[in-house]
């Protein structure tokens, strides 16, 4: 499951980075949120799933709300993003297992 989980969460790192230059609106792109919707059905009880889903919920409000400006909310979660990315290939490679000859 998690090798599976670590292909999405780079599909989402490379297709958000894609668009960085034109200053794409993720927090309103209906795709973007039915693909959210679809990886928190599908990885419930995956805890960087669901803090990446609850921050990029906290940021675009935050956004939206006129606190922090889009850029601040792209920086901070290109920064927790990318984090997690390591987080969760770390833990893929701690728990493969060892091959000897």
């Amino acid at each position: 499951m998690k090798p599976a989980l670590l292909s999405t969460l780079l599909f989402l790192a490379f297709a958000a980075n894609g668009e960085e230059s034109g200053k794409v609106d993720y927090c309103h792109d209906a795709k973007v949120n039915q693909d959210w919707l679809k990886m928190i059905a599908e990885y419930p009880k995956d805890p960087v799933i669901l803090k990446l889903a609850g921050l990029r919920e906290g940021l675009c409000l935050m956004i939206d709300r006129g606190q922090i400006t889009h850029e601040q909310g792209t920086d901070i979660w290109e920064d927790e993003k990318n984090k997690s990315i390591i987080q969760r290939s770390n833990e893929e490679l701690t728990s493969a297992p060892k091959l000897t000859l």
